[in-house]
């Protein structure tokens, strides 16, 4: 019986299968957030419970088709889909928010992630990069609050600069730093303090430009280390 399930799942049409289930039950979630009466909303209903009960065979063919089933929540993404699977079965009673089960169902579709490699090893790679750059993450934070109270301190003054307590000013050099324009906050400010320019220029350059590559050039080592080791075990 192991074999047979074992081979189910390893089969790439068992896999295109789910991964086309995946995609359709996404789409049905996003069709359903339009108004409609009559017989298609019954076909979303059915829809739904198709995909939920398909779901949960195709857990089931994974779970059993380990000969130690233990070994089947060794793997984290294994676990991730379970989660998944288990919380699309919650009822849709009426003390349930609709909201809430939509934004369940709708987390179906990140078990395509799961079933792509690509994408598996895209996901693993961030999570291993973002392990590594807790300093640089730290870095960040003082560079904030460091330019978040010199700005209170600098342009507190100015009405609607958006530097008139520290929490706003934080939450203004977090926009300044992913450069959604960053210039419609210092024009006003530049007409005020013409040679405010250096505090934003300088802000963006040590921001944008210096710390936020450290996190590419972390990601792009980690992802170069996870591929010599896959061609090792290749």
């Amino acid at each position: 019986m192991n074999k047979l399930l074992s081979s189910i799942k390893e089969h790439s049409l068992f896999q295109i299968s789910v991964t086309t289930v995946i995609l359709f039950s996404s789409l049905v979630v996003g069709i359903s957030t339009y108004d409609f009466e009559g017989w298609f909303v019954r076909f979303l209903v059915i829809s739904d419970i198709f995909v939920t009960v398909f779901f949960v065979l195709e857990i089931s063919i994974r779970f059993f088709a380990e000969k130690n089933k233990l070994d089947f929540f060794k793997d984290g993404w294994n676990i991730f889909d379970t989660v998944i699977v288990v919380s699309s079965l919650i009822p849709a009673g009426a003390g349930s928010s609709v909201m809430v089960l939509r934004l369940l169902r709708l987390a179906r579709l990140l078990r395509v992630i799961s079933f792509i490699p690509e994408l598996r090893f895209v996901i693993e790679a961030l999570i291993e990069s973002l392990k590594k750059s807790v300093y640089v993450l730290i870095l960040i934070f003082i560079l904030l609050y460091i330019y978040g109270v010199a700005g209170v301190i600098l342009f507190e003054s100015i009405e609607g600069g958006r530097f008139e307590e520290l929490g706003e000013a934080i939450i203004t050099l977090i926009q300044i730093m992913t450069l959604s324009s960053w210039e419609t906050v210092m024009l006003p400010i530049t007409d005020v303090y013409p040679m405010s320019w250096m505090y934003f220029i300088s802000f963006v350059i040590f921001s944008s430009i210096i710390v936020l590559n450290l996190f590419v050039a972390i990601l792009v080592d980690v992802v170069a280390e996870r591929r010599k080791r896959l061609e090792k075990k290749e």
